[in-house]
């Protein structure tokens, strides 16, 4: 690989001459054999991976000519970043940048030790920390150099998708697909499950979406703007069907969830809406009472989701029980070729569920089979990919 110059005091005249201008005077360089580590990456897109020397203390990051690694690109600041050696050990810390600096895909707040091997990411720009010259540390997180390449394109799609997550909240460019959701006695569409998508790079599914949005504390704001464009987009394409609308467990953990329901329910009066909660998320049934009050009053209806997969809170079934129960797919998987004992537990549930006069949805259901188990065990509702796909139009019959 080739050797990047730092830009610092000691460089020759003629590389001075080439950045323009000379680094600060508070930049004391040490003789390049002398230099303990390295970093390695592209200094800029589409150029070949090269090496720096980590050789002037403070080492400043950043897009300006005087920094000791000049990186032009606009998602990097005019000083970015700064590293330091102190006592042979290698340090890490953002200057305020504007788009952050990460340490193995985590955004760091203050100084972080490196070790050789650890992934750093200034902006959208990612680098290796490395030893001169030397074989990768076996102790390193990241083992062979296949894995360090293979991480170091993780992080950088992850460094593209931190960067177009801004652009996700402000344009928005939250795409809602839709899944049908069928009555099993007719196969009558009555409504739809809204879910995210996206078209920017590295943030195309709802995981990806979140990821960046908790390493940001943004949750419950993406999970707002992604109810709010659903029923936008549902109101554009006249869908009249009922629209069961997720949450994330943070919401339920802090205020604002009302507020922002309330908000929609102003701007969309006549929406049919269920409002879907994780059975997993819910810390205790006064807090679920209060809520399920709070939805009647917006003529929002509660859906509980997931149920039977991990711990299933029946007390709060019985206590506060929603408008429809979704079963989880694990439990209707294959469950048309599934021992009898099997499927007379999941009759036993669905029957238990339907004398609180709730109604019993399945989900994932993939096949014929599948769906006829379903309507035999007393299922009233399923949706999966036997009646559709989740699509950006959607079918309302």
């Amino acid at each position: 690989m080739d050797q990047i110059p730092h830009h610092g005091p000691g460089l020759p005249p003629s590389a001075l001459h080439a950045h323009g201008s000379r680094a600060p005077s508070t930049l004391v360089a040490a003789p390049e054999e002398t230099a303990l580590w390295e970093l390695s990456g592209s200094p800029s897109a589409g150029a070949p991976v090269q090496r720096v020397s980590i050789i002037a203390q403070p080492f400043t990051i950043g897009r300006d000519f005087e920094n000791s690694l000049c990186l032009a690109s606009p998602t990097i600041s005019r000083r970015h970043a700064e590293l330091l050696v102190i006592d042979k050990d290698l340090f890490v810390r953002d200057t305020n940048s504007r788009n952050g600096t990460f340490l193995n895909g985590r955004r760091i707040e203050n100084f972080e030790r490196l070790r050789p091997g650890d992934m750093l990411q200034f902006g959208g720009m990612v680098f290796t920390v490395e030893r001169p010259h030397r074989d990768p540390d076996p102790d390193s997180p990241f083992g062979s150099d296949h894995n360090m390449t293979m991480i170091e394109t993780d992080l950088t799609d992850h460094a593209l998708a931190n960067l177009q997550f801004d652009q996700l909240l402000s344009e928005p460019a939250v795409v809602p697909y839709f899944q049908p959701i069928v009555r099993l006695s007719d196969r009558t569409v009555i409504g739809h499950e809204v879910l995210a998508r996206s078209r920017l790079v590295g943030l195309e599914t709802p995981n990806l979406m979140f990821r960046v949005a908790a390493e940001r504390h943004l949750e419950a704001e993406l999970s707002d703007l992604v109810r709010s464009e659903s029923l936008r987009v549902a109101r554009a394409r006249h869908l009249s069907s009922e629209l069961y609308l997720n949450t994330h467990p943070s919401e339920l953990l802090r205020p604002g969830l009302v507020e922002s329901l309330e908000r929609l329910r102003k701007q969309h009066a006549d929406a049919r809406i269920v409002l879907e909660i994780h059975e997993g998320s819910v810390t205790s049934s006064r807090m679920l009472a209060e809520l399920r009050k709070r939805l009647k009053d917006l003529s929002i209806g509660l859906a509980y989701d997931d149920f039977g997969a991990g711990q299933s809170r029946l007390m709060e079934l019985v206590d506060v029980p929603p408008d429809v129960l979704k079963f989880d797919m694990q439990l209707i998987h294959d469950l048309s070729h599934a021992p009898d004992e099997r499927k007379n537990m999941v009759r036993s549930l669905v029957q238990i569920v339907r004398e609180l006069s709730v109604v019993p949805l399945a989900e994932g259901v993939e096949t014929g089979d599948e769906a006829a188990i379903c309507r035999e065990v007393g299922f009233e509702l399923a949706q999966g990919y036997f009646f559709g796909r989740p699509a950006a139009v959607p079918v309302d019959s």
